[in-house]
């Protein structure tokens, strides 16, 4: 072993007291680090789940705006969308589903003969003759039709007034029913605005229509459809659900509000509609009328709270929610794992549900149903440490109205989702679309009574649609 020298042991107990004087400067710097460290991790981790919340955000208002983008390689895990109706999925369709009908024989108007004496290029004579049936459908060339009109009139002595064959208008030139029936078909089913009914009636017929016209037209038609409303209303309230939705519909003149609601049969294609009204909960309750036991089928908009003794709420709106988190490309890989597997836990139950709802069942079996599958909902919903905060904010609002959930289980003939009035809804939200809303608060009015008449009648009747509008026109 070397021995030190003096030199060196002095050298070494100058650095020795140096590093014992300087320790706890060090100490103190290395904590101050550590906590500095630790304020900085916590602040980057922070700063992560807002960028992930910020960008999942984004990320819905983008398909808002812009729609959702068909993917053909990301997500190949999911399961298909389901349409919550309980329904099977369709077979693929044959080629012969792509056909045009064959009409039924009295629908023949015209019969034409094509006959083939001989070859049409030489003349000889044809072997192994048959002949061969196809039908052509066709519609006429629209043609105004211009009455004149002589009407005799001439005064009673014993009424003492004038009387007339018929009604003499007070124009010498109106528009006859038919026009008047294509107007209210053509604003609600087809739901084009006037300009563009105004075009179809010049380009087509060269039939001239103003404005005002037009408004004398809806006008009459809510005068004369309002008795047909009120049987829709009752045969709504006689179903054994009602489905409930709203939407912006905004009145240039209003003095109500610009939203729209709508309320439709569970059993048939009645539907009614509320234009110009605020979102308030005092327009819902409107719409319900009197208070009594049916179910109402809503989605988790506050407004419907304690509207009903029964509410059902749509397992669609969860449906998507869930999925859109499970689809997100924003989404950690942790956080991304966790939705996807929940979203196929979740969508497995839905389906089970909707098969179940198809089933006959006795009051005893549907409350043990229930039980059941409230008790799957209790597990599913369960918080877990790896739930994104969209997660875990969705299922603990799912599980906090589980048995409104349960209600389509619970009582036969309600169903699961609310798509029956969000339907309804899309007729109206192109026309928004398209025109803009109403001009006034009586523009409005008229309007939903028309929309309530003209559309039930068409989802019902669409055969003879004309033929039972002209019926409740005639009244």
């Amino acid at each position: 072993m070397e021995k030190l020298t003096q030199e060196e042991i002095d050298r070494r107990m100058i650095q020795w007291r140096n590093d014992r004087l300087l320790e706890p400067q060090r100490q103190k710097r290395i904590q101050i680090l550590e906590e500095e460290n630790a304020e900085l991790r916590a602040t980057v981790a922070g700063q992560q789940r807002r960028i992930e919340k910020l960008l999942l955000r984004v990320e819905q208002l983008e398909t808002m705006v812009f729609g959702r983008k068909k993917k053909c390689d990301d997500h190949d895990d999911l399961p298909p969308p389901s349409s919550g109706s309980g329904t099977p999925e369709k077979p693929p369709r044959s080629s012969a589903s792509f056909r045009r009908a064959t009409p039924k024989p009295e629908d023949v108007t015209h019969r034409m003969h094509h006959p083939l004496p001989g070859c049409p290029d030489c003349g000889h004579a044809l072997r192994r003759r048959e002949t061969v049936t196809r039908f052509v459908e066709d519609i006429p060339l629209p043609q105004k039709i211009v009455e004149e009109q002589t009407i005799e009139r001439g005064f009673c002595p014993q009424c003492k007034k004038t009387k007339s064959a018929i009604p003499i208008a007070s124009q010498h030139c109106t528009l006859g029913p038919n026009v008047r029936l294509y107007v209210l078909f053509a604003v609600t089913v087809l739901g084009l605005t006037f300009e563009k009914v105004k075009a179809h009636l010049h380009g087509l017929h060269t039939l001239s229509i103003s404005d005002g016209e037009f408004a004398l037209i809806i006008q009459e038609g809510h005068r004369k459809l309002l008795p047909a409303m009120k049987d829709i209303e009752a045969k709504i309230r006689d179903a054994p659900a009602a489905h409930y939705d709203e939407t912006s519909y905004p009145v240039q003149n209003g003095t109500q509000g610009n939203y729209a609601w709508v309320k439709s049969s569970s059993s048939g294609p009645e539907t009614i509609f509320r234009l110009g009204r605020t979102r308030g909960k005092g327009n819902a309750e409107e719409l319900r009328g009197a208070h009594s036991d049916q179910v109402g089928v809503t989605d988790d908009y506050g407004a419907y709270d304690n509207l009903f003794k029964n509410q059902a709420l749509c397992w669609s709106h969860p449906l998507r929610k869930f999925r859109d988190l499970a689809e997100s490309g924003v989404l950690t890989s942790k956080h991304h794992k966790q939705c996807l597997s929940f979203y196929n836990r979740f969508h497995a139950l839905e389906r089970e549900i909707a098969l179940t709802i198809l089933v006959p069942l006795s009051d005893e079996e549907r409350s043990s149903a229930a039980g059941k599958f409230g008790r799957k909902i209790n597990a599913l919903m369960t918080p877990n440490p790896l739930d994104h905060p969209t997660l875990a904010t969705l299922k603990k609002t799912f599980a906090e109205n589980k048995e409104k959930y349960l209600v389509c289980i619970r009582i036969p003939g309600v169903p699961m989702t609310n798509n029956k009035a969000e339907r309804s809804l899309r007729h109206l939200v192109i026309k928004r679309l398209l025109s803009f809303g109403s001009r006034s608060q009586n523009g409005a009015q008229a309007m939903e009574t028309i929309l309530s008449v003209c559309l039930t009648l068409w989802w019902k009747k669409p055969e003879d649609y004309f033929g039972e509008l002209r019926k409740l026109m005639a009244v």
